[in-house]
């Protein structure tokens, strides 16, 4: 009898080693994972902080752009435009002018047009571009413009053409900027709208947009575009 007891008591005394040995080892696991598991949300924190700062947008570009068109002896900043829409037909010639005075004048539009853009610091660092916005065959188009090729994929809907009206070349006939005639230097000064073949299909005003731009930063990372405050957009409707 006595020796079962000692049995029974060591037996016991075993249990209870085992019992606290497993409790240290599961008490150990827990505070490690809490650990873990606290970690991982700051560093995904920081992850997020340092994309934010990354993506960041400063517009510090204070350009004043307008667009205009031809009034009797003056150019008109113009917010609303009726035209016909009719193919092969000029719907609005429009002049990208780095102000928002109602009117100017219509005389040497090269030295009127420096004489603005000259105004502000840095100028010659920006470009110019444009946006153009319609609705046909219940479809949106929504195009940036910022070079001859892009100007070519609104045909047939729209014929687009973008002239440079300030770094003329002496003994070469005006004419549309292509991507052979560009330069560093070009500047999109003017563009013309004409009607093509499935202009009539459009059901909706045109929406043109001109901005000045400096960096691919100036458009949004995923929606491509502009985003900065330098813009100005004319409304043109069908007569």
């Amino acid at each position: 009898m006595k020796k079962q007891l000692i049995y029974i008591t060591i037996l016991i005394i075993s249990i209870i080693i085992v019992m606290t040995v497993i409790f240290n080892i599961c008490n150990n696991n827990k505070i490690n994972n809490i650990t873990i598991y606290e970690d991982i949300p700051n560093k995904k924190s920081e992850e997020i902080t340092n994309n934010i700062n990354e993506n960041t947008y400063i517009d510090d570009n204070t350009i004043k752009i307008g667009l205009y068109t031809k009034k009797g002896n003056n150019k008109k900043l113009t917010f609303n435009y009726s035209s016909n829409w009719n193919a092969e037909e000029i719907i609005g010639i429009f002049y990208a002018v780095a102000t928002n005075e109602d009117k100017i004048s219509n005389n040497s539009f090269e030295k009127i047009w420096k004489s603005y853009w000259n105004k502000y610091d840095n100028s010659k660092k920006y470009k110019i571009g444009y946006n153009i916005k319609f609705t046909i065959n219940n479809q949106i188009v929504d195009k940036l413009i910022l070079n001859p090729d892009d100007a070519y994929t609104m045909y047939p809907k729209l014929q687009l053409y973008l002239y440079d009206d300030v770094n003329l070349i002496p003994g070469r006939p005006y004419y549309h900027v292509t991507n052979e005639t560009m330069v560093k230097e070009t500047l999109f000064t003017s563009v013309k709208l004409v009607g093509d073949t499935n202009t009539k299909y459009i059901t909706s005003p045109i929406e043109l947009t001109v901005f000045t731009y400096h960096s691919d930063d100036d458009f949004d990372n995923l929606t491509g575009k502009y985003r900065g405050n330098s813009y100005y957009t004319t409304i043109i409707n069908k007569k």
